[in-house]
């Protein structure tokens, strides 16, 4: 474990110094103003009245108060809708007091115009896409992460292939892999490499992870085909906040976020820092293979994963001027990422791997602007660009040996063959430059226009010391991606919106390909692809009353196949230069239902339909004996689904809530294409897509209390459930009724207790994730950890 603290101590070090103290010898007064039912109250003002210094809150309800005298102090807040409210409040010099402030409602009618507070996250549900916004804070004392936080959502099945640092797929009303696009503060994150996933960004540095379900909005500029996810990092001018966990399977993670701001000339210093480690373990159940990777007396044993190692460490630095009248935003920023990671298994558990490793090095500089009323009113401009160079390491060397799930070294009968097959020593070099502009103009009230532009290149350089002559790593492998969107969005009133949209999505690529297999022509040469596709869209909303909204959204939509799909990964995905475009026709209609009763009951509910007849769906083949896999073409696949979710609470005391989520995805294809054999009956029409779970939920029960033994603390235990029904491997009409390959249907429990002190500068939080030690599989029948505890510690101070 020392090791791991030295490690932790010097990240913490190192970032530390730059960041610096909030010394000043005048007071500091921040806090939050709220409701009684703890909805963040938005523009509420916050005044000292000696002084008349005063402010507003933001869009989280927060205020800030700076360079205040010693002294006591009549503080007012007030907000319309709502019992102004005076306390008397004292400072001693250099303090910095932290309030929490909550309003009563007025009891005084008001027929004409109701004002009430809303979050940020409740700002981007209410959009007119179908979207679903989640508040971070409630899980900054928790040892989750962001897969687990997204795994609550409904529609959203993160597949996780082992243990921390493992491969993720993440899937999004059937959509997985490259479909559902991934952005950071706006930022795409196609290649930020291993080391920067959403099992390995700390939760304290995000303040709200938004969910675009099927229609994406033009202002991400990209070509998802069925959603996007974009966390937003925390915009915070002064903080300081840094965590530790620890657990089960030796896993360590520390997590510092901070930032700066000088309020007269808007100079800023943000940034994060994380480090992760875990050996992963965790026992599994598998076949005990021989040498020749045979298991023919189908025995099973219970062993320990010996190999699978994992760490990983980024740092993230931000630093440039805000709320200037050049800029609300200008920042030049930093990410260096590294990991290591041991590699335990392939695509499949049919038999383990001993030696092979993976590593990959990530420098990031990002470009951020943005402008409101830009030249002119109503005009706003923002620019996001970002130049990603990632060095990535695969190493599998060892020859003359296998090893079966007991850690026994089998002499190999071939010295040639390594154990993923041919030795390889392989140094990929990723280079890739993104760039994204976008210009809004509000015309009047109701009229505004949104023009975006994206650009992304990337280039791949290969060298495998173990063949260095291989043909294909001396060709180019280069890909360049164009999308333009324009929309317009018309507002009716308050209660109705709707946007058009168009987009267009233009693909120039470059790579080599095998031709004429089989014949004594065959060889290895330079391959060109293009492709020009253009796509559009609605999406509307309409508030029936107050507590009901319903929406409805349709687009036709293009996603231009990414790297790893065509270039493969060097390790276990192979190359598909022939991948073409997928297209999808996406519908949602969804409603959702909010109220509150007596000022201690809130209910929410919210349901959607789904709709998706996609062509050329990009898809992952998986061989159950074979470690290796590649992405293909399917020709027309369908999706129908439903899916909805229930939010209770009680008095901020109890809350509790579910999500259910049922897909069908079948394939729809009468024939299918082959090289070898040309076209043929689809025998698979009809059939479930598989290892697409088809069936799951979550449930969760939690409970809040503040002031529990001591003044100005906070104590909350949470319960979370998730089930998922079994589901086929490979293709259903695959084997007799007992052979088929499927994954079964499973159950786990988390449990989370955390307590604060202070108003949340002390946290301490436990956690048991799988409390029933249940087995677990998702991607590919690959099992996932049992029963495992985990403790963190936090400190958080600054507003």
């Amino acid at each position: 474990m020392s090791r791991h603290l030295v490690r932790i101590v010097g990240f913490l070090v190192m970032f530390y110094i730059p960041l610096g103290v909030f010394s000043q010898d005048n007071a500091a007064l921040s806090g939050t103003v709220m409701s009684n039912t703890g909805e963040q109250l938005i523009g509420a003002v916050v005044l000292l009245k000696e002084t008349n210094q005063g402010t507003t809150t933001d869009l989280e309800g927060k205020f800030e108060l700076l360079n205040i005298e010693s002294g006591t102090y009549t503080l007012q807040i007030s907000f319309l809708g709502f019992e102004p409210q005076e306390q008397t409040i004292s400072l001693q010099a250099s303090q910095k007091k932290v309030l929490q402030i909550k309003l009563s409602e007025s009891k005084l009618v008001l027929d004409v115009v109701e004002v009430k507070g809303k979050s940020m996250a409740t700002e981007v549900n209410e959009q007119s896409y179908a979207v679903t916004a989640i508040a971070a804070k409630e899980f900054n004392n928790s040892t989750t992460d962001v897969k687990e936080v997204l795994n609550r959502v409904s529609g959203v099945r993160v597949l996780e292939e082992g243990g921390l640092g493992s491969n993720l797929s993440f899937s999004l009303n059937g959509f997985s892999g490259d479909q559902v696009k991934f952005f950071m503060d706006g930022i795409p994150m196609d290649n930020f490499g291993s080391s920067l996933s959403l099992s390995t960004i700390p939760i304290n540095s995000i303040q709200r992870i938004e969910v675009y379900k099927g229609v994406v909005p033009v202002w991400l500029g990209t070509d998802a085909l069925g959603g996007a996810v974009n966390i937003v990092t925390h915009q915070k001018s002064d903080f300081l906040d840094a965590s530790y966990s620890f657990g089960s399977f030796n896993t360590h993670r520390a997590s510092l976020n901070g930032a700066q701001t000088n309020d007269k000339t808007g100079f800023t210093v943000r940034g994060s820092i994380n480090y992760n480690y875990s050996d992963n373990n965790y026992k599994v159940h598998v076949p005990l293979t021989d040498a020749l990777g045979n298991n023919s007396e189908n025995k099973m044993v219970n062993a320990e994963r010996f190999h699978d190692a994992y760490r990983s460490g980024m740092a993230r630095l931000e630093t440039g001027f805000v709320n200037r009248k050049y800029a609300d935003q200008l920042l030049l920023g930093i990410i260096a990422s590294v990991d290591e990671n041991e590699l335990q298994n392939g695509a499949t558990m049919s038999r383990p791997f001993g030696n092979m490793t993976n590593t990959s090095r990530t420098f990031v500089p990002t470009l951020k602007y943005r402008k409101e009323n830009f030249l002119t009113e109503g005009l706003d401009i923002s620019f996001n660009s970002s130049f990603n160079i990632t060095e990535t390491k695969n190493i599998d060397t060892l020859t003359s040996f296998t090893f079966n799930w007991l850690g026994e070294k089998i002499p190999s009968q071939d010295s040639k063959i390594a154990e993923s097959g041919k030795p390889n020593n392989i140094d990929m070099d990723d280079t890739e430059f993104t760039s994204q502009m976008n210009l809004s103009y509000q015309l009047n009230s109701r009229h505004s226009l949104s023009l975006n532009y994206s650009y992304q290149y990337f280039s791949r350089e290969t060298y495998d010391s173990e063949d260095p002559d291989n043909i294909s790593n001396q060709m180019d492998n280069t890909l360049e991606k164009t999308v333009l969107g324009l929309a317009y969005k018309y507002d009716h009133d308050k209660n109705w919106s709707t946007t058009l949209f168009g987009k267009g999505y233009f693909l120039q690529l470059n790579t080599s390909k095998e031709f004429d297999f089989g014949e004594d022509t065959r060889r290895i040469d330079a391959y060109e692809n293009k492709s020009e596709e253009f796509g559009y869209g609605i999406a509307t909303s309409y508030v029936i009353i107050p507590s009901i909204q319903i929406k409805a959204s349709y687009e036709h939509t293009y996603r231009l196949p990414w790297a790893n799909e065509v270039f493969g990964n060097g390790q276990f995905i192979l190359p598909n230069p022939d991948l073409g475009p997928e297209q999808s026709a996406n519908l949602n209609i969804g409603g959702s239902y909010m109220v509150k009763l007596n000022g201690q009951h809130r209910l929410a509910i919210e349901s959607s339909f789904i709709y998706r007849e996609s062509k050329d769906l990009i898809y992952q083949v998986i061989t159950v004996a074979n470690p290796e896999t590649r992405y293909n073409n399917l020709a027309d696949v369908r999706t129908l689904g439903v899916e909805g979710s229930v939010d209770y609470e009680w008095n901020n005391l109890i809350n509790a809530g579910a999500s259910l989520t049922y897909q069908n995805i079948t394939d729809q294809a009468d024939q299918v294409y082959s090289d070898y054999a040309g076209y043929q009956t689809n025998f698979n029409k009809g059939f479930r897509v598989p290892n697409k779970p088809y069936l799951f939920g979550n449930g969760r029960v939690g409970f809040h209390k503040e002031n529990l033994i001591f003044a100005n603390s906070s104590f909350r235990v949470n319960y979370f459930y998730n089930f998922n029904k079994e589901y086929f491997l490979s293709w259903a009409r695959f084997g007799t009724k007992d052979s088929k390959l499927i994954i079964p249907g499973q159950s786990s429990h988390n449990v989370e207790l955390s307590y604060s002190l202070t108003n949340g500068k002390y946290n301490i939080a436990v956690e048991c994730r799988n409390l029933t030690d249940e087995r677990l599989y998702d991607k590919f029948y690959l099992q996932k950890p049992g029963r495992a505890f985990y403790l963190k510690l936090r400190y958080s101070i600054g507003k």
